[in-house]
C-alpha cells in the first residue's frame, strides 16, 4: 500500500466513518456503495485532498466513477499530479 493509499484510508476511516458505523475502510471499500460519501463528506474529503496532499480536484473530476473507492481516488490524483 503506498504512502497516499494509507493516508487516505487513514483519513475516509477517522473522519468520514459515523460513530457507531461498524465499517473497516481499505482502498477497495467501495465508498459510494457503502453511503460512506454523500454530499457532505465527499466536500471534507475534498478538502482535504487539497490541503494535505496538495492536489485540487477540478470540477471536471467530480465523477461518481473517480469516487468508488481509494484505489480509484488515487489514480486520479496521480493523473492530476502529471500534468
Amino acid at each position: 500500500m503506498t504512502d497516499l493509499t494509507q493516508r487516505l484510508v487513514g483519513f475516509i476511516q477517522e473522519n468520514l466513518v459515523l460513530d457507531g458505523d461498524d465499517i473497516e475502510v481499505d482502498e477497495t471499500t467501495p465508498l459510494l456503495v457503502s453511503g460512506l460519501l454523500d454530499s457532505l463528506r465527499t466536500a471534507r474529503l475534498l478538502n482535504f485532498l487539497r490541503k494535505d496532499v496538495g492536489v485540487p480536484i477540478p470540477a471536471a473530476k467530480l465523477d461518481p466513477e473517480n469516487f468508488r473507492d481509494v484505489v480509484t481516488i488515487v489514480a486520479m490524483v496521480r493523473e492530476l499530479e502529471s500534468v
